[in-house]
């Protein structure tokens, strides 16, 4: 007579502790899942609250090199212009003065630029819009020339670090179209596209410095993000500089193109 086999029956208590050591190990799991989590939080804001005390301090720095050096340097030049205007138009003197004073100028122009820079802000993906409109803003107070910004497409949060180069590259091509090319107008156009993120920066001046200063600048630190910097001058219509970044290094989710888009659509459909 063959042996039989007997299968021994679990017992509901069995049932009981597996289900528990299941329940045991997902709690575990959410449990380390939200430590990680807030230990990132909590480094990232460790992170922010530094760089805006960083930031408070470059405000007061600049704060102060506003209400001295050049506030200083403005009463000085208007004190030499009021002692050029009483000598001669072809006296030596006059010329001297004259050539003093648009050194001057130039001096006191970068140490405004350098006075902007300083007051760089900190600039997060959702932010980078406010960043640019108020920088904007801020050339066409000095300036007292007309600034527009325009947004085509759906605006998208933008990777931190990447929105911070973005912001650099048109700081620098925005105060350059504001200084040097006599411009009566500027425009800062945002193209949020789905392989490109694309920035126009628009003048209808003309160059009076040569070539855009730290062109060569701005192209290496938009080839780390695999992007490009092209400047396009037109005579007597004024110059664009393009600044074209790929959509999958700078969005925070990277957009799909439309036909993608379709397919993804018309393969959750047929599942």
């Amino acid at each position: 007579m063959a042996a039989q086999f007997i299968r021994p029956e679990r017992t509901l208590s069995s049932y009981y502790q597996t289900f528990l050591l299941l329940l045991l190990g997902l709690v575990l799991l959410c449990l380390a899942t939200g430590a990680a989590w807030l230990l990132g939080r909590r480094q990232t804001q460790r992170v922010y609250e530094a760089r805006l005390r960083l930031l408070a301090e470059r405000e007061r720095v600049a704060a102060s090199l506003h209400d001295t050096l050049v506030q200083s340097m403005q009463g000085m030049i208007l004190r030499f212009q009021g002692v050029g205007h009483r000598l001669a138009n072809d006296s030596p003197e006059r010329a001297t003065i004259d050539h003093i004073l648009d050194q001057a100028d130039e001096v006191l122009a970068e140490g405004r630029h350098q006075i902007l820079a300083l007051r760089m802000p900190v600039v997060y993906g959702d932010k980078l819009n406010q960043a640019l409109a108020a920088i904007g803003q801020s050339l066409q107070d000095n300036f007292n020339i007309p600034f527009r910004m325009l947004v085509s497409g759906r605006p998208s949060p933008l990777n931190g670090d990447r929105s911070e180069d973005i912001y650099a590259i048109v700081r620098e091509a925005l105060y350059h179209a504001y200084q040097h090319t006599q411009a009566s107008s500027v425009e800062l156009e945002l193209v949020y596209g789905c392989e490109f993120f694309t920035l126009y920066v628009r003048d209808n001046g003309r160059e009076t410095a040569g070539p855009l200063r730290g062109l060569a600048a701005m192209r290496d630190r938009a080839a780390r993000m695999g992007g490009t910097v092209d400047v396009l001058t037109l005579p007597e219509q004024g110059s664009e500089l393009a600044l074209k970044v790929p959509g999958e290094v700078c969005y925070q989710t990277p957009r799909q193109l439309g036909w993608r888009r379709l397919t993804a659509w018309l393969h959750q459909l047929h599942h």
